[in-house]
């Protein structure tokens, strides 16, 4: 016997992810620009949890809000 959530979960795994998923997201972590290197920031928790809350409520990552941060910087 199964339930809905297990339903949806697996409804959501056979379903295929569409064209161009894949590449997007290649692009929101830089893993487009080539080889990445992992960069540990300590952040006042605080901050974090108005970061985390402000970029999921966008539809963002962290990661691709960092990375656009550090491209305008060089600029």
């Amino acid at each position: 016997m199964s339930n809905r959530f297990e339903d949806a979960v697996q409804d959501t795994q056979d379903q295929e992810a569409p064209e161009g998923t894949e590449d997007a997201a290649k692009e929101a972590l830089g893993e487009t620009e080539g080889d990445t290197t992992r960069l540990n920031v300590r952040v006042p928790t605080p901050l974090y949890e108005r970061f985390k809350d402000k970029v999921d409520s966008e539809g963002r990552t962290m990661t691709w809000v960092v990375l656009q941060a550090i491209r305008e910087y060089l600029q």
